[in-house]
């Protein structure tokens, strides 16, 4: 068994049936654009990369006591976006309203992680669900779809715990495995 993982901590996202229907929509603009599969939606809290997996407990911990007293919630899916910008878009992604108490969490985290060796994130945390990766120069359809989509609401999630995450990557994309979770008050 191997000495480390890749991990990161994150809240799982159920696709609600418009977004469902906007990744299949970014799944017919072609190879270079790859959807990511609605059973392994979620967004991203913290990074942790490479990670000694004797950390696990302590990390584990740091999640509970970052996100133990908060409620379970719901956001709002709203707006379509791309990472750097529209024009050089690698990442496309969709934004969330009322993702308050995941900033905070995120904030945390950062916190309790930091005496563990986690380098803190130098840019400011922008909550987000990437719903597809782009490979080369995008096709003139994205930036359409883009422009159109950019207020559009998808609907709601759910939020009811937080997440530590083991990333197995692989030819036919990443896999998951969930290490441990932390269910928040009426999750």
């Amino acid at each position: 068994m191997p000495d480390t993982a890749r991990l990161f901590i994150a809240v799982k996202i159920l696709p609600s049936r418009p977004l469902q229907k906007l990744i299949a929509r970014l799944g017919m603009l072609g190879r270079i654009v790859k959807p990511i599969d609605a059973d392994n939606l979620h967004l991203t809290l913290k990074f942790l990369g490479e990670t000694e997996l004797t950390l696990t407990p302590q990390i584990s911990d740091a999640i509970e006591a970052a996100a133990i007293e908060h409620e379970s919630f719901s956001l709002q899916l709203v707006g379509l976006g791309a990472f750097p910008d529209a024009r050089r878009p690698s990442v496309i992604w969709v934004g969330l309203q009322g993702a308050d108490p995941l900033v905070e969490i995120a904030s945390e985290l950062e916190r309790r992680l930091r005496p563990l060796g986690f380098e803190q994130e130098r840019r400011a945390f922008h909550p987000h669900v990437t719903v597809a990766r782009i490979r080369s120069k995008p096709p003139r359809e994205l930036a359409t779809l883009l422009e159109t989509e950019q207020s559009t609401e998808f609907g709601s999630a759910d939020i009811a715990s937080v997440e530590l995450y083991q990333s197995e990557l692989g030819s036919a994309g990443p896999r998951y495995t969930v290490l441990s979770k932390v269910a928040f008050a009426g999750g």
